[in-house]
């Protein structure tokens, strides 16, 4: 696959040379926001960067400049993944929503919905469409009731006296981490045959003459994707860059990774793809500029926002809703007589995954509960537990659910996940967990070491207890001896499993790959679907039950043993908090 990759820019032109230049046309995109709307981090009450409080003074800065004019973009995930969104989108729903009020303060032009912005329900994502002074974007999400688009495909603006338009597209795998009842009267196609038809619509009316993809989706098609399927990708920037004629620029996100490069697509054309990593710790800056004869250049960077100052007068404007989202999160649920780390729970199983199990058993009145480690590096200290703290204990707005599984299926669903999670050992020198390796067969790190699958999809079970032999191969390394209670654990009796929406929908590919239910199936499973989200019910359960202890038994077990004991004490290291 032909890939120039420029780590701070990349540049092509559609012309020998520039000439001369009218104004350029500016185009800045922020994507995977995460509700990172002020420079402000409410778990570890601190002062943190970056925000939009920043991002507004280069936003003002280029505004300014006289050869140019900006359009303004995001590419979504916004209304999910910080305490002040989860306010608006849950607490105070009555007052204007936050995200709403930063973004129309600063004047964007359009954003494309993210999968993230869907997870509140239309209630939420509704609400916000309606309060945002710009178009909300997704060509492939199709209003079941009208066969019409849910959101507007494009839009259309005239800057530097050329028409540009921006086509929207959403990652189409949505159904598979959301419940229905959150996405009702939605369809999603195909992201590459869905601009194939759009872009022929807008070439036919529109005639612009610039074209600019916003995909909220992942760059690289194989991430995610061990079937390498092109169809109905998760991560299909790269494929409609290649495959659609006429994108002069494609803007994506969701996978966090950070993208910066040009590829000549399948009809000897050259299209940059660019995609900022999350919560503003960068964002894309793409100018477009026209020579004499109308021919484009076309350059994008990654500009990191910690380098800029904050916009104070951003800050002053909206120092009234962080009062109230402060005192809200600040308010006291709960004491706590231990510490607890999420971490732990990628090694062994821990006293904060040991709490999530006890409040989805709880709840749900299942046999069985499935949970993983939801965010590495998160700490709870010993005392006080503050409303906050709930976001360090779970990260996202996942509702609980009961199912119907099994003792087979259950099995088969917790070798699907250890076998993603644990390497397979030959002796106390191999790695413990599945890591990503480079060439020297040795491990990829970022601020964490990468593994090959996400810590959020490392499920544990909690009401059985069980051994996991990592000298075995695949579908061979669970051994379940009984309940935690001592009843007896048998493969062809049928059990109810407490879980998480986003895998009860499929994510992860746990209940379908691993326990071999039909993705079609998986909604007859379903006998009970909370109302409310997880840090509810986590809530209710610590001011029930406070103090409380951290829960450090063990149901289940690494062996051998011997193995398992010399190599944590050497990987458990690379997890320090650096």
């Amino acid at each position: 696959m032909e890939k120039r990759i420029l780590i701070l820019a990349a540049m092509f032109m559609i012309s020998p040379t520039l000439k001369s230049q009218d104004k350029l046309i500016e185009i800045i995109a922020t994507s995977d926001i995460h509700g990172a709307l002020f420079p402000y981090d409410y778990l570890s009450k601190k002062d943190s960067m970056p925000s939009l409080a920043s991002l507004s003074t280069y936003i003002n800065r280029q505004r300014n400049q006289t050869d140019r004019d900006v359009l303004l973009l995001d590419n979504g995930d916004i209304l999910q993944g910080d305490p002040v969104v989860y306010y608006y989108d849950f607490i105070d729903t009555t007052t204007k929503h936050i995200a709403a009020l930063t973004l129309n303060y600063l004047h964007y032009d359009a954003e494309t919905v993210g999968n993230h912005d869907l997870e509140g329900g239309p209630q939420v994502y509704d609400t916000y469409s309606k309060e945002v002074y710009f178009p909300l974007l997704s060509a492939n999400i199709i209003d079941t009731r009208t066969n019409r688009t849910y959101f507007k495909p494009y839009a259309v603006f005239n800057k530097s006296g050329k028409k540009v338009v921006v086509l929207g597209l959403t990652t189409p795998t949505v159904p598979k981490w959301l419940p229905t009842i959150l996405i009702p009267n939605m369809k999603f196609i195909d992201m590459v045959q869905s601009a194939k038809h759009w872009v022929s619509i807008i070439n036919e009316k529109e005639h612009p003459d610039v074209l600019i993809g916003l995909f909220h989706s992942g760059t690289n098609y194989t991430y995610n994707n061990p079937h390498l399927e092109e169809y109905m990708n998760e991560n299909a920037v790269e494929l409609v860059a290649r495959h659609v004629e006429g994108f002069d620029a494609v803007i994506g996100g969701h996978d966090h990774q950070g993208h910066n490069y040009i590829i000549t697509n399948d009809f000897g054309a050259k299209v940059l793809i660019i995609a900022p990593t999350s919560r503003l710790r960068d964002f894309a800056d793409i100018t477009i500029s026209f020579d004499e004869n109308g021919h484009k250049s076309v350059m994008g960077k990654l500009y990191l926002t910690s380098t800029l100052d904050i916009d104070y007068a951003y800050l002053r404007n909206f120092q009234p809703y962080l009062t109230d989202i402060d005192e809200y999160f600040n308010e006291p649920i709960g004491i706590i007589d231990g510490d607890m780390t999420s971490t732990d729970g990628i090694f062994y199983d821990d006293p904060m995954s040991n709490l999530i199990h006890d409040v989805q058993l709880y709840y749900s009145g299942a046999d069985i509960s499935f949970a993983a480690p939801l965010s590495l590096g998160s700490i709870i200290n010993k005392g006080m537990l503050y409303r906050r703290d709930l976001f360090k204990i779970y990260k996202y707005d996942n509702f609980l659910y009961k199912i119907k599984l099994s003792g087979q299926e259950i099995k088969d669903y917790l070798e699907y996940s250890y076998w993603n999670w644990f390497n397979q050992m030959k002796s106390s020198n191999d790695y413990l967990l599945r890591y990503k390796l480079d060439e020297n067969n040795n491990i990829s790190s970022d601020y964490f070491p990468q593994t090959e699958a996400q810590s959020y999809n490392f499920d544990s079970a909690e009401g059985i207890n069980y051994t996991v032999d990592l000298r075995k191969g695949k579908g061979k390394r669970i051994n379940i001896t009984s309940f935690t209670d001592g009843r007896p654990f048998e493969l062809d009796k049928v059990y109810t499993v407490a879980l998480t929406s986003y895998r009860g929908s499929g994510g992860g590919d746990h209940l379908t790959e691993g326990a071999g239910i039909p993705a079609d199936k998986l909604s007859e499973r379903i006998v009970f679907s909370s109302e409310y989200d997880m840090k509810y019910y986590l809530e209710q359960w610590i001011k029930a039950n406070s103090p409380l202890t951290p829960d450090t038994t063990r149901s289940w077990h690494i062996i051998p043993e011997k193995w398992y004991n010399e190599r944590i004490v050497k990987e458990s290291k690379l997890f320090k908090a650096k």
